[in-house]
């Protein structure tokens, strides 16, 4: 048998299609699974503890469309369900196509009128409903040996600073609050942008140690794999570290776990949210800068809680 599952961006919902691709060899260990996803991306299929061939998409979709119908895949499974893939569809000629459901109603119904009261459910439950898997899920467990960590301190705290979405990113000030009353060693990730910010960090505080913007996605894996405990905003490498199974601080801005954007099978995971706010949320995305201008979301969080869940993450 022939799969073929796709998912363009962005990497926590391609992260988020590894319990899906897991379910399918569960269910078919003999099957031949390929994904679909962009170039960025691609790089993380390789933390998978079993082999899947990688497409890149190119942007053209007649060449993919081609692509698809030579392979005659037995299953296609949509988990971007979008115009493209739309379109992919109709110029592959491929009749059955599952597709996720996407619940942007009820998104939309949470955001205009503030009800908190709406949950969606989990993506990772979506796309396994889409790829009529849900009886074979098993909790995903990714190892990586210690060895291919860099030297750290002993008992860190993985702290991941980076958001595409300004609205969705603990401000530096805020951190530098919880830092000063939280002595313990922090190791912090991010990508190339939260460089600076990493290492201002580290210059002012003797127990941090910045990686932000320089390791790889295996790198960064392993030190969230090794770590004692995980702060982390809402954001790829929250859905990674999830995998890990880690004890977990997960700091929400605009958006909310009631998207279903939550860190999946994490076991203890404390969600700090200033949930008495009524613009929240103001997106099931993000924005580059808070629309009202007051990013109270984020700037009315107490740092003196949030360093007391820390060491209470780290005690337990």
């Amino acid at each position: 048998m022939k799969i073929l599952v796709i998912r363009f961006s962005a990497i926590g919902d391609v992260l988020l299609t590894f319990p899906i691709l897991q379910g399918l060899k569960n269910k078919c260990p003999e099957a031949e699974i390929h994904v679909l996803t962009k170039k960025e991306q691609a790089q993380l299929f390789d933390l998978l503890p079993f082999h899947v061939h990688q497409w890149v998409f190119s942007g053209n979709l007649i060449a993919t469309a081609r692509s698809i119908r030579r392979h005659k895949f037995d299953r296609v499974i949509d988990l971007h369900n979008n115009l493209r893939t739309l379109l992919l569809q109709v110029l592959s000629a491929k009749s059955h196509w599952q597709r996720v459901r996407k619940y942007n109603v009820l998104k939309w119904r949470i955001t205009t009128f503030k009800k908190k009261n709406l949950i969606v459910p989990h993506i990772v439950t979506r796309y396994a409903k889409a790829a009529e898997e849900e009886e074979y899920l098993t909790p995903l467990a990714l190892q990586l040996p210690k060895e291919n960590v860099p030297d750290l301190p002993e008992n860190y705290i993985a702290w991941v600073v980076g958001a595409k979405f300004k609205t969705k990113q603990f401000p530096l000030e805020k951190i530098r609050e919880t830092l000063a009353a939280c002595d313990l060693p922090v190791v912090i990730l991010g990508g190339k942008e939260e460089t600076l910010f990493g290492d201002t960090l580290e210059l002012e505080f003797a127990h941090v140690i910045s990686k932000a913007g320089k390791t790889t996605i295996q790198e960064a894996a392993g030190i969230l794999a090794w770590a004692k405990a995980v702060v982390t905003n809402d954001t790829g490498l929250m859905h990674l570290a999830s995998f890990f199974n880690k004890p977990m601080l997960a700091i929400w801005g605009n958006t909310m776990p009631a998207f279903g954007m939550y860190a999946y099978q994490t076991e203890k995971v404390i969600h700090a949210q200033v949930s008495d706010l009524s613009c929240r949320p103001c997106s099931k995305i993000g924005y580059k800068e808070c629309p009202k201008g007051h990013f109270r979301c984020m700037l009315q969080h107490n740092t003196t809680e949030l360093a007391q869940h820390i060491k209470n993450l780290v005690k337990d």
